[in-house]
């Protein structure tokens, strides 16, 4: 994975939110650094979060059903972000409509794709805290997601295999055996391409856990980090050709109606010391590693694209303890990562001078950002 992009280090300054989840109106500056909001659970905390990734992605990472952040009783809700280059953007989403996404500075209307090319983020949320118990859609989301940054290729590689996937699973409850041949015949030219491209991932992975500054500055405190590895699983078992899984496979996949095993169902697993790192580690630690996979995924698509992404973080006080957190904000402190997260409490983070934070509180139904 080639360095082949300049540097575009544009900032979020601000974030608004009318008629969002809980709130009505909330305007929140975001520090270049760390931006802490805080507050009780349930209070809006997770919201805020998710208004900065709606507006920088057009998605939820909460909910696939977008009509539900559009606030009880409101026809619509709308995100702006404003950047330190003068620019930003706004989503409009209305009940039962596609969200309109516009860039404030030339009123440009921009399509999802080119949203998330130009305004990457990193993401660290519930699902993904655990990876090592991770669900394997999950772990493909985040290897998808990396490869989307970093291998120009991928992405029209992914939709033929999409595409591929679909009409196989088409034909199969069909009954199109004849048919069935050409997308096999398809899926056989697709796999080595995906293999290459994740494997290749998986690699540079390994080199940043192996060698990186990330694990430099973590290991101290954790010196078990020095025998972490990810193993790259292509989904199906790459002993025998894919060509002869699909085939073995046909009977089942008959049956059950879809393709059973493939690069569709890739994935990876952590390992320990050659062992899985699930019946390892505590959930404390696994924290950690998932922290350290996230920014090992935030310096890869920085250094393909130039891109500065944004590091969403929520619920980062639950299970880690106050050194690996001191260590986390002074990682990210000295590498001028800007980052948002949440936190039940504030105290742990409180002696940070470069840290801002904000409190969340909500009255009734609606919540307010101090």
């Amino acid at each position: 994975m080639s360095v082949n992009a300049t540097t575009s280090l544009v900032l979020v300054s601000e974030l608004k939110i009318e008629n969002f989840r809980c709130y009505d109106f909330a305007e929140i500056p975001i520090n270049s650094g760390i931006t802490l909001i805080y507050g009780k659970n349930g209070s809006g905390k997770s919201s805020i979060i998710e208004g900065i990734y709606f507006a920088l992605s057009g998605k939820s990472f909460r909910t696939t059903d977008l009509n539900t952040l559009i606030r009880r009783q409101a026809e619509l809700t709308q995100t702006f972000i404003t950047f330190d280059s003068s620019n930003g953007v706004k989503i409009t989403k209305k009940s039962n409509q596609k969200c309109k996404i516009l860039e404030t500075k030339d009123k440009k209307t921009l399509t999802y794709a080119q949203l998330v090319s130009k305004y990457p983020t990193c993401l660290v949320e519930n699902k993904e805290f655990f990876f090592t118990t991770s669900t394997p859609e999950e772990k493909r989301a985040y290897l998808n997601k990396t490869l989307f940054y970093v291998e120009q290729k991928s992405n029209i590689i992914f939709k033929e295999l999409k595409q591929a996937i679909y009409q196989r699973a088409a034909c199969l409850k069909n009954n199109d055996y004849k048919q069935i041949a050409f997308w096999d015949q398809k899926l056989i030219e697709l796999e080595p391409t995906i293999t290459e491209l994740n494997q290749k991932l998986v690699n540079a992975l390994n080199d940043m856990l192996q060698s990186g500054e990330i694990i430099e500055h973590f290991s101290d405190k954790n010196p078990w980090l020095t025998d972490l590895s990810i193993q790259y699983a292509p989904g199906y078992d790459n002993s025998v050709n894919f060509s002869d899984i699909l085939q073995k496979n046909m009977e089942k996949d008959r049956i059950l109606k879809r393709t059973t095993a493939g690069p569709h169902k890739r994935s990876f697993n952590i390992h320990l010391n050659s062992l899985s790192a699930q019946d390892l580690l505590s959930r404390g630690q696994q924290k950690i590693v998932s922290i350290i996979l996230h920014l090992i995924q935030r310096d890869l698509i920085h250094l393909e694209t130039g891109t500065n992404p944004i590091l969403l973080m929520d619920d980062i006080s639950s299970e880690l303890d106050k050194d690996n957190a001191n260590l986390m904000l002074k990682y990210l402190i000295s590498k001028r990562v800007q980052t948002v997260m949440t936190s039940i409490e504030k105290k742990r983070f409180s002696g940070e001078k470069d840290v801002f934070m904000f409190h969340v509180e909500q009255k009734g139904d609606k919540s307010y950002v101090k």
